[in-house]
């Protein structure tokens, strides 16, 4: 019987000396997720955001690389319009360099860079 009642004194004072311990370890995951949240996941959709950004701003007549490294001119671009009536670009026609006589019809998300702004930069 006195033993039971130790036992279970014992038992009492560890439960209460755990329960910070486990806060902390909340904590702590809380702190992991924030840093990830900060370091790698918020700075990933800014750079999605201002590249989705350029890709729209595209316009005829525009020097790009496409995702497969082929250089051309923008000739045309497919749009269509969204439910809120808003145009929406779908894709380019692109003639190729160096002769600019091949065209092909590419998905926008396959136009890597628009290469003006890199002339541009290079000139000054």
């Amino acid at each position: 019987m006195i033993f039971n009642t130790l036992f279970l004194q014992e038992t009492a004072q560890e439960a209460t000396q755990e329960a910070p311990a486990m806060g902390m370890n909340w904590l702590f995951i809380i702190g992991i997720i924030a840093v990830f949240y900060f370091f790698m996941i918020r700075p990933q959709r800014q750079q999605q955001k201002k590249v989705e950004e350029e890709r729209n701003n595209m316009k005829v007549g525009d020097n790009v690389i496409t995702n497969g490294g082929m250089y051309g001119k923008i000739e045309s671009i497919n749009t269509t319009t969204d439910k809120k009536g808003k145009s929406v670009v779908e894709s380019f026609v692109i003639k190729l360099k160096p002769d600019y006589q091949t065209r092909i019809q590419i998905s926008k998300e396959c136009v890597f860079k628009d290469l003006n702004d890199m002339t541009l930069s290079q000139q000054k």
